[in-house]
């Protein structure tokens, strides 16, 4: 948040992490790609911007559209029901974005559909998603080092209780890493 009086940020640069999605997307796939996004919420800064990032990227490559987009707050619920009737409607669709949460119950739609030609990209290297991977769905994940997320904030804090000591930078921005089923 701009203009907050934060004296850091510690976390990913999310507008990044969507663009190398779409990069990382149009290395997976060729000829004409349908995509779905499937997003947690339009009201989530990190969604919106990793969205933002995708959609810029996809100016790059002509053979790249998006045939549907839909957002599943986050539930594995939802996201079943809403990416089985995606593909339902839109059979041309072979290639899903999970933007955000919600990606296991999307993902094991798409396991139902009995589709195997679907390339899948995700965030976060949780189990479900591990999960998928091994089962052939999700064909990549972008992950963005939780650990140094949750300790990094914390020894900045302590840096500046105990020493006044502000931090070199005002934006710690965490490294995009692209995880396979060969690299989990």
């Amino acid at each position: 948040i701009e203009n907050s009086k934060r004296i850091a940020y510690v976390g990913s640069d999310y507008y990044k992490c969507g663009q190398t999605a779409a990069g990382l997307m149009n290395l997976m796939t060729h000829d004409d790609v349908h995509i779905g996004i499937i997003n947690g919420s339009s009201k989530i800064l990190c969604h919106t911007e990793r969205i933002a990032g995708f959609k810029a990227c996809l100016g790059n490559y002509s053979n790249m559209k998006i045939a549907d987009y839909f957002e599943n707050h986050d539930d594995d619920f939802t996201s079943y029901e809403l990416t089985k009737e995606m593909l339902e409607k839109h059979p041309e669709i072979n290639a899903v974005f999970f933007a955000a949460g919600g990606t296991h119950g999307g993902c094991k739609a798409i396991l139902a559909s009995g589709r195997k030609d679907i390339k899948v990209i995700t965030f976060d290297k949780i189990e479900t998603t591990v999960e998928m991977m091994k089962k052939g769905i999700v064909s990549a994940t972008i992950c963005q080092e939780p650990h140094i997320q949750g300790s990094l904030p914390l020894k900045i804090l302590f840096d500046y209780l105990t020493t006044g000591e502000l931090p070199a930078v005002e934006k710690y921005f965490t490294k995009v890493e692209i995880r396979i089923l060969e690299n989990i």
